[in-house]
């Protein structure tokens, strides 16, 4: 197994959803509407490597918590003003939302799977990644950390299987022999 691409995206706290749609844009010609903060960052990470994407690639999305500002809607909505949540905050608090759209938008149909992530989320990942290579479920695996406990930062990485282990637990030791696609916002 081999990195064979990498993007990690900086942008501050008070980056606006406006412009990260506008970063967007230059990836993606029609990006899908009416979605919350976690999912353009993902996409974010995803499009930038969209091109060396085929459609049998899994994808394993992790991020420490769901977008913020939807799901505070969503239990402010249920829980203290007793309301049916609206449909956005609703669909988008789901957390298979942000692989739903990665998927739709780059035409992957191979697995797709949301986990929490920890501290030491890449080897979680990439334990998941290499079971479905070995089993021959997907040809390339995408890993997608997106972090916002302070700025936000989206790391992605595109493998393809083959013999051998990758030894590497982090972002940067896994990327370090390709050219990592960056952008700071």
């Amino acid at each position: 197994m081999r990195v064979i691409a990498a993007s990690e995206i900086h942008g501050q706290a008070e980056t606006c959803d406006k412009q990260l749609k506008t970063a967007l844009s230059q990836w993606l010609d029609s990006p899908p509407r009416r979605i919350d903060r976690l999912i353009l960052q993902a996409l974010l990470g995803a499009a930038a490597l969209k091109d060396q994407v085929r459609s049998d690639c899994g994808l394993y999305l992790a991020a420490r918590y769901p977008s913020r500002p939807t799901m505070g809607a969503l239990l402010d909505a249920v829980c203290v003003q007793h309301k049916q949540p609206k449909p956005f905050e609703f669909v988008n608090s789901v957390s298979n939302a942000a692989g739903f759209h990665i998927a739709q938008q780059l035409g992957l149909e191979g697995p797709n799977l949301f986990i929490g992530a920890s501290e030491r989320v890449w080897p979680q990942l990439l334990s998941l990644a290499t079971l479905d290579l070995h089993d021959g479920l997907a040809s390339q695996a995408l890993l997608l950390l997106c972090d916002e406990q302070h700025d936000f930062c989206v790391q992605a990485l595109l493998l393809e299987g083959g013999e051998g282990r990758l030894s590497a637990s982090d972002f940067v030791g896994l990327s370090a022999e390709v050219a990592v696609r960056r952008l700071a916002l």
